[in-house]
């Protein structure tokens, strides 16, 4: 079972001199070994499509004020949040956050507290996921100390009225491990996002190592063959007990780019 939804909004800036940094050498595209990862569905979890509503800014990743080679060296500058209401609030639900919430995130970030945002949201009913999901960066620990604050008062950052059409909401400190985008971006009003949750039952390092030889260079060559726009791919950085370990997004340009997914 699959889902379609929108990205409501992204506050990501994107910085011309960090393309590339995370693109590595182009492998023939193929299938990969399955040893270190199966997806959530066999979790009774599906895959999440989504398509967009609507950006203010071009995606692209924040630096790493540590160690861009390693995001894990220090504690975790991500949040991946996702949230659920029933099916007859989803309409109150997407008004508040398209309204109130990117004002809030947009205010954030001009505080300096977030360093980037992204909020999707389903298209169409889903009982086996998330309808809201809101992917946070903080440039350093000082901005997840204020985040902290905030969440006194707000919890997982959201309005009061969207707190009250939630039903359930998962918090998920992760870390980007990955990012990379063509040098032209998708038309607006055209991408489609895919967002693919994956458990492992390997060790993180053997998982990254598996990334690096695997996925990326796949994903890369849907880049260069002019599928994707760009992905991303997050770790949860405390996996356990939670249904995904890894999430990888990719932006198709379009449905069309996404009908030749399997190909």
């Amino acid at each position: 079972m699959r889902t379609l939804a929108y990205l409501c909004s992204s506050g990501v800036i994107f910085t011309p001199d960090l393309f590339g940094l995370t693109h590595r050498a182009t492998k023939a595209l193929g299938t990969a070994p399955r040893i270190f990862m199966k997806t959530a569905s066999n979790l009774a979890r599906c895959t999440a499509f989504l398509s967009l509503l609507f950006i203010t800014a071009l995606a692209m990743p924040m630096a790493y004020a540590a160690d861009d080679s390693n995001p894990r060296a220090n504690g975790p500058l991500e949040l991946v949040i996702m949230v659920h209401t029933k099916p007859d609030q989803r309409v109150a639900m997407r008004h508040v956050m398209a309204s109130t919430g990117l004002q809030n995130y947009a205010r954030w970030k001009r505080e300096g507290i977030l360093s980037s945002y992204q909020v999707f949201f389903n298209r169409y009913v889903d009982n086996e996921n998330w309808d809201l999901m809101t992917v946070l960066k903080f440039a350093d620990q000082t901005g997840i100390s204020r985040w902290k604050k905030i969440e006194l008062n707000q919890p997982a950052g959201l309005p009061s009225a969207a707190l009250a059409l939630a039903s359930t909401i998962e918090t998920a400190p992760s870390d980007e491990l990955n990012f990379g985008r063509a040098s032209k971006p998708a038309k607006p009003g055209e991408s489609v996002f895919v967002v693919l949750p994956y458990t492992y039952f390997v060790s993180t390092d053997e998982y990254v190592k598996y990334a690096d030889d695997y996925i990326i260079p796949q994903t890369d060559g849907w880049v260069q063959a002019g599928l994707l726009a760009s992905y991303q791919l997050i770790l949860n950085r405390y996996p356990s007990g939670r249904y995904w370990s890894s999430l990888l997004i990719l932006e198709y340009r379009n449905d069309g780019a996404l009908g030749h997914r399997d190909e």
